[in-house]
């Protein structure tokens, strides 16, 4: 089981103008589950999040306590493949203990999963704007649905397009000479949480980036996903 060190993570309805007052008030949220215990897991709920990883493997799954929308936006960005999924660590300790709660819970994951991809379908050329899709389950049982969104500037977009056309070969050997270096652009974001994946939908076709103020972004090479 892996850990995002200091996070106290074990793992695998709104947008947010990214105007300076709200990127503080993230930046607090952000450190303050930083300073968080890991959380303990019994030895059944550590083998029931094996389980999980190996059976959904496009999943990036996290147990962690959160009190907030936000802060489970906050862990959920932190996920690196296809999907993030965040579970309270109660609702993992039930999934350990009870076949129905597993059933019911791993059922959740896989309509959640084909209707996410429906969406990203539906979504056509706005699809592009997506940067990352989370799934969230509370203590509850309360599953709730997350979309990170990025509209990139101009020469955010050059520097995509132009690292895409390259050869894979290229790419590698490119990346390793650019670590650590920068790629500056105005880029706007936003974050959409929904209570369903059509309310997400909604959500997504109805965000107005003209609403939304463009900041300037510093981008390590490497940091998108340039597979074609």
């Amino acid at each position: 089981m892996s850990k995002i060190a200091g996070y106290g993570v074990h793992q695998s309805g709104y947008y947010n103008n990214t105007v300076k007052d709200k990127q503080t008030k993230e930046t607090k949220k952000t450190d303050k589950n930083d300073k968080k215990e890991p959380v303990k897991l019994s030895a059944r709920a550590k083998k029931m999040l094996e389980e999980l990883k190996k059976t959904y493997r496009n999943m990036d799954f996290m147990v962690a306590d959160y009190e907030s929308e936000e802060e489970a936006a906050s862990y959920l960005s932190r996920g690196t493949k296809e999907y993030s999924v965040l579970i309270d660590p109660e609702t993992l300790e039930e999934m350990a203990s009870d076949e129905e709660a597993k059933a019911k819970y791993t059922g959740i994951l896989e309509d959640a999963v084909g209707q996410l991809k429906d969406m990203e379908k539906q979504l056509g050329d706005k699809k592009e704007d997506v940067k990352h899709l989370g799934i969230s389950i509370d203590k509850e049982g309360k599953v709730s649905y997350f979309a990170e969104l990025e509209k990139a500037g101009e020469r955010q977009k050059e520097f995509i397009e132009r690292t895409r056309e390259s050869k894979k070969e290229e790419r590698a050997a490119q990346a390793k000479k650019s670590e650590g270096k920068v790629s500056s652009g105005r880029t706007k974001t936003a974050r959409v949480e929904a209570d369903s994946v059509d309310e997400l939908l909604e959500k997504i076709n109805a965000l107005d980036w003209d609403q939304i103020k463009a900041e300037d972004k510093q981008t390590t090479g490497g940091r998108f996903d340039f597979s074609v």
